[in-house]
């Protein structure tokens, strides 16, 4: 399962073996990969899906690696986040599939409302969209519109996938800002 770049780096790229940041995560990572993508996988049932939780998992684990010591038992808390993950992204998929059925249930004339309403907020997507910076947008684009997983934009952009995830928050908040605007609230 090739999955985010363990290589430590300094912020000029090349390698630095000694972090010990760096070394812990990697050992970590190492050690519990497959066991968090197997428990994954048993509450998804959905490869990708565990895949993608697991990378997330992974990353939230980067991001307070400061505060893990070498002697702690990780499992336990990679297992906790991993539930949680699983649940946050149940009820995404869950809102998104009500959201859906509702819109199927229309009345014909609310329906034809709805589409010109909708044409017109896509159009406004659109602008905003293309307002982002280049990668941003790009980013933003292949994860929404083409339904690429973090995983698969990093590895085609070359890019972490904490960088995409990044990336993709900043996109999610000024599209969420532009739309608080436009519909005033």
């Amino acid at each position: 399962m090739p999955f985010l770049d363990l290589k430590p780096k300094q912020p000029n790229g090349k390698f630095m073996p000694g972090n010990p940041s760096h070394v812990l995560f990697s050992r970590l990572f190492r050690e519990n990969r497959d066991k968090v993508f197997r428990f994954a996988y048993k509450l998804t049932a959905d490869e990708a899906r565990a895949d993608e939780i697991t990378q997330q998992c992974f990353i939230r684990l980067w991001e307070s690696i400061d505060t893990v010591r070498e002697q702690d038992d990780i499992f336990p808390l990679l297992f906790v986040l991993v539930k949680r993950l699983v649940i946050d992204d149940t009820r995404r998929l869950y809102r998104e599939k009500k959201k859906m059925a509702q819109l199927r249930e229309l009345p014909e004339e609310q329906a034809q409302n709805n589409t010109l309403q909708h044409k017109e907020l896509v159009s406004y997507m659109e602008r905003l969209i293309e307002k982002m910076p280049e990668q941003r947008r790009l980013i933003y684009r292949m994860s929404r519109q083409d339904g690429h997983s973090y995983k698969e934009i990093a590895l085609r952009l070359r890019l972490s996938p904490a960088t995409v995830r990044n990336h993709l928050s900043l996109a999610l908040q000024y599209i969420r800002q532009e739309l608080a605007v436009y519909f005033g609230k």
